[in-house]
């Protein structure tokens, strides 16, 4: 066998160990960063399914008095509060923090249509070795009392 007289034996020792070891950090921190990706996409999705649901739920708020004289409308003082609670629902049910960010609009004659504004705070793993974040996911949706097709906002 032929041995390098310039390098002492033993030499290589410990260097596959430091490339593992890198290569693990390398390959955990990709791996956490793929699940805040995933937290954040969720996030947005929920956002959105929430405000969708609260929305469906302040349309279905109907003015009782005014409809018995014939005019259909959202009932205003109550829409926003079923909408909120919707919210408030799913908040203690699931653990996931949501809250309205803006109080409900209306729009249209009598109204007949509610925009409701839905956050959802997400906090990613990656960052806890860096300190305290949180990510928000902010989403809106609109409803039309007696339209089952959807509405443009």
């Amino acid at each position: 066998m032929r041995t390098d007289v310039n390098r002492p034996a033993g030499a290589d020792r410990g260097s596959l160990t430091i490339f593992v070891v890198f290569f693990a950090i390398t390959a955990l921190a990709l791996a956490s960063l793929l699940v805040d990706l995933g937290n954040a996409v969720n996030a947005q999705e929920r956002a959105a399914d929430l405000a969708e649901q609260a929305a469906r739920a302040a349309a279905d708020t109907i003015n009782v008095a005014a409809l018995r004289n014939g005019d259909v409308q959202i009932d205003t003082a109550r829409a926003c509060g079923n909408a909120e609670k919707i919210i408030q629902d799913y908040h203690q049910n699931s653990g996931v923090d949501a809250a309205m960010t803006q109080p409900c609009t209306f729009q249209g004659p009598g109204p007949r249509q509610v925009t409701v504004f839905v956050s959802v705070t997400t906090t990613p793993v990656i960052t806890a070795a860096f300190g305290s974040f949180t990510m928000h996911a902010h989403e809106s949706a609109c409803a039309e009392f007696g339209i089952n097709q959807g509405v443009g906002c």
